[in-house]
């Protein structure tokens, strides 16, 4: 009988707070554009909104929020100019026990760039996914605790993300050096080249699929599997793989075992280096 009292005040104080909750929201817009011209470094700091940048015809940068906001209290999104920056700061308005329950869909900062305009993008997000649609910079940075990051046609010279857990997605990109750092969750590379490409991960599964032959590639996983999948066979290629479950496949064209060393292989002449290492999972190349 108590345990039934306890459980319904319980779903009772639930509903109080949802109620609370819808009752102290409104909605919150902002759209602002700035002339691209103008603008050659944009920062965005999210605490937990979805963060979506997409490519733009026009010459204009355009900032679209779409989201809630709890009545009497500031704006949930910032937009600042200052120079050539543009800061975008999100954070989360509620209060007390109020805080960490979310109800509805999630906020979202669009950002519309025109290509080949900035020169430097830094976004971190501690909660909430990541899209990235046909982009261009020079250099761009991503720091997320959670969520999920898709990321189609991006293009910079140089690339850092770095991710605490959430899958992430990368496909039909190009960088002249890219790193990515994950803590937790799965990496799936699909049809992305880089001469340069460091690709690490504590216990996530790491798939690289339609590779080219770059000139240095290293991939590491604790516990996580790896596997590897060229679009054409390389031509000159040196490769390590290292894993202590001792579970390694080597399917390439025309590649022979080094003497003397139970984790080389070499492919003609070896002019480029490719290094998988796993200390618990699969290696698997083809």
């Amino acid at each position: 009988m108590k345990k039934g009292i306890i459980a319904s005040l319980i779903i009772i104080s639930i509903a109080v707070v949802v109620v609370l909750k819808v009752s102290a929201q409104q909605d919150y817009t902002n759209h602002q554009t700035f002339d691209a011209k103008q603008i050659e470094v944009l920062e965005i700091n999210n605490e937990s909104w979805n963060v979506e940048l997409v490519g733009a015809t026009s010459k204009k940068l355009s900032i679209a929020i779409d989201g809630k906001q709890q009545k009497k209290q500031n704006a949930p999104v910032e937009i600042q100019k200052d120079g050539n920056k543009i800061s975008i700061h999100q954070f989360d308005t509620d209060d007390g026990v109020l805080k960490n329950i979310s109800i509805g869909k999630k906020g979202t900062i669009q950002i519309s760039i025109p290509p080949n305009t900035l020169h430097k993008i830094e976004l971190n997000s501690s909660y909430g996914d990541i899209t990235i649609n046909t982009i261009t910079a020079q250099e761009i940075s991503i720091l997320n605790n959670s969520g999920t990051k898709i990321i189609k046609g991006l293009s910079a010279e140089r690339g850092k993300i770095t991710s605490q857990d959430g899958e992430l997605k990368i496909t039909d990109s190009a960088f002249k050096e890219l790193t990515i750092a994950a803590a937790n969750g799965d990496s799936y590379i699909t049809s992305v080249s880089s001469p340069q490409m460091n690709i690490t991960s504590m216990s996530g599964e790491i798939v690289l699929n339609e590779m080219n032959e770059e000139k240095a590639l290293f991939v590491e996983s604790g516990s996580g599997d790896i596997t590897m999948s060229y679009s054409k066979a390389p031509q000159s290629l040196e490769l390590i793989a290292k894993s202590e479950s001792s579970d390694i496949t080597i399917n390439l064209k025309d590649i022979k075992k080094v003497k003397g060393d139970s984790t080389k292989w070499k492919i003609g002449e070896a002019t480029n280096r490719v290094e998988a290492i796993s200390k618990e999972g699969v290696i698997s190349i083809n």
